[in-house]
Parts: C-alpha cells; sequence; structure tokens
C-alpha cells in the first residue's frame, strides 16, 4: 500500500528531489535549455526585453501578449516557482503561454536572478523592479494601469505575497489581486505539513530546508528583515484580494492555508482552492483532469478581478 493517497495521475512521479546543492546548476542548466526550446502558439506574441534590476543590473523580462487582444489589457506580472534557486522549467512558460491564451490578456515574466549566487534580496527585488517596468510603461505595453495582478508558484507565490506587501509599503503601485499557488509563505519549516511531508514526490521538508538556506545565505535567522516570507507580516491590511492553492501532499499545504486564513481574518477576499490527491507541482501533468480544473479556476479568479 502507497504511503500518501496521491491520486492515479500522480502516483507515477515518484521522483524524490536529491537536496544537494552542487546538482543545482545542471538543473538550471537543463531547465533554461528546455524553457528556451518551447515555442509559442501563433496567437501569442512573446518579446524580451532588458530592464535594470536589483542594485542596476540587468534582467531579462518576457512579455507573453494575445496578437488579437483590445488595448488597455489587463496584466499578471508572474514570478516562476523553483525554490528562489532554479530557473524557469518548460511548464512554466506553457503556463504562462496558457494564461494569456485562456483569459486574453498580458502576462509579464521576470527571469529573476535565482539565489544560488544571489541570496535575499535579490530575486525579490529583481521581481519588484519588473512590477515597477510594467507600470511605468503600461502606454507602451498596452496595459490598463488599474488592472495588474501579481502572481507566482512555490517560492514565486512567496515572492509574489511579499512584493504584494511591498507595494501596500511602498505605495508606487496599485495591485488589483494576487495569484498564490501552492506558495511558499513562512520560513520557520514549523507546521504540522512541513512536519510530516519528508519524503514527498518532487518537493519535501528537506528541500525547504535547503531551500531557505541557500536564500537566507549570510542572514542572521534572529533578526531577519521585511518581505523574507510571506507570514511574517502581523498587519495585512491594505493587501489585493488572493486566489491561494494548495497540494494535498505537500509540506507548504499549511503554511498557504494559514497565510489565507489571516488575510480572510483581515476582510480580504480569498479564494481557498483545497486540490485532494495532489503533490507539489502537480499541474506539470497537463492533461489530468484536476490540473485542467486548477488552471481554469486560477484563470476564472483573474477574469473575475480584472472585471
Amino acid at each position: 500500500m502507497a504511503k500518501y493517497n496521491i491520486h492515479k495521475d500522480f502516483a507515477f512521479l515518484r521522483f524524490v528531489p536529491n537536496t544537494k546543492k552542487w546538482m543545482v546548476p545542471a538543473f538550471n542548466a537543463l531547465f533554461k535549455y528546455h524553457f528556451n526550446s518551447t515555442k509559442a502558439p501563433q496567437n501569442i506574441e512573446v518579446t524580451s526585453h532588458q530592464i535594470k534590476g536589483f542594485e542596476n543590473k540587468d534582467i531579462e523580462v518576457l512579455v507573453f501578449k494575445p496578437k488579437n487582444i483590445q488595448a488597455n489589457a489587463p496584466c499578471l506580472v508572474y514570478c516562476h516557482g523553483g525554490g528562489f534557486f532554479i530557473e524557469a522549467a518548460q511548464a512554466h512558460k506553457k503556463m504562462m503561454l496558457a494564461y494569456a491564451e485562456k483569459a486574453n490578456y498580458i502576462v509579464v515574466f521576470p527571469h529573476y536572478r535565482v539565489s544560488l549566487n544571489n541570496p535575499f534580496p535579490t530575486s525579490l527585488e529583481d521581481c519588484y523592479a519588473a512590477l515597477k517596468w510594467t507600470n511605468d510603461n503600461v502606454a507602451s505595453l498596452g496595459i490598463d494601469k488599474g488592472k495588474i495582478a501579481i502572481g507566482g508558484d512555490s517560492a514565486g507565490g512567496n515572492l509574489a505575497a511579499c512584493i504584494a506587501q511591498m507595494t501596500v509599503d511602498r505605495q508606487e503601485i496599485k495591485l488589483c489581486f494576487q495569484l498564490l499557488v501552492y506558495p511558499v509563505c513562512d520560513h520557520t519549516l514549523s507546521t504540522k505539513s512541513m512536519q510530516e511531508f519528508q519524503d514527498t514526490p518532487l518537493w519535501n521538508a528537506p528541500s525547504s530546508k535547503l531551500m531557505w538556506d541557500v536564500y537566507l545565505k549570510g542572514k542572521d535567522r534572529t533578526h531577519l528583515p521585511k518581505y523574507v516570507s510571506a507570514l511574517q507580516r502581523t498587519d495585512l491590511k491594505g493587501l489585493p484580494p488572493a486566489y491561494i492553492e494548495t497540494a494535498e501532499f505537500d509540506c507548504l499545504r499549511d503554511e498557504a492555508i494559514l497565510y489565507a486564513q489571516k488575510l480572510t481574518d483581515t476582510n480580504i477576499e480569498v479564494e481557498l482552492n483545497q486540490t485532494k490527491g495532489t503533490i507539489h507541482a502537480y499541474d506539470i501533468i497537463e492533461k489530468s483532469s484536476i490540473t485542467q480544473d486548477s488552471i481554469q479556476r486560477r484563470v476564472t479568479a483573474l477574469i473575475n478581478a480584472f472585471e
């Protein structure tokens, strides 16, 4: 009998990550190759832009834009997952293309510098810079300034949530929504699901420990700066409505549920989608009806937020 009651669509995903830091560069090279080799459909235009990220260093931002899109379109700025230290994967590009195609809005996708050689706050500030670039260039990009959302999956979900908090404090940008897909929300590794899921496929508690050790390299864990993790913040007033999704057999599950509850307690509207029989990054299995349902729920949540 299997240890976890994982749905048959995902049960073959048995790979338990090797939490060895030395393997990360090889993963990144492979992921970058597959990302770049994935072609967009004819109805989606993908353009590359060089912008100034954290400490005025150049980063690449991709813009996914449907060719038949109306003027002043909504926009999702999306921070990819990967434990802060993994580059964007082929699945991320496919997802951005699906979002742009299904909802007919613009997706802005920063290739932020990952944490292996650039610990906190580089990834976070790179993504904030991409959001600010989007907000500052709405006219040339064809974006409605009142319809900009932030989103992300996994570690990218934490980046998105923390960026939403930064926009409240910095008051440079007004977001209308946040899309958080099985997000990292807590650097303390203290939830029940984090204690329980030590050996789940694709991601687990040891993976999370490595993630935080790399991301917070050189930081004093007893006196961390703001915006390390979403649950650090006690005052959530002023944040935009949220869609938050969890996977059942995911060490990150409970911290995402806790963040959803804290937002709800602050009278912020939250749609919480607790998927069943799923593991972290389950949506790489595109043909699963569970994946298709989740993507539709994400797209619907965004469309409703943009109305």
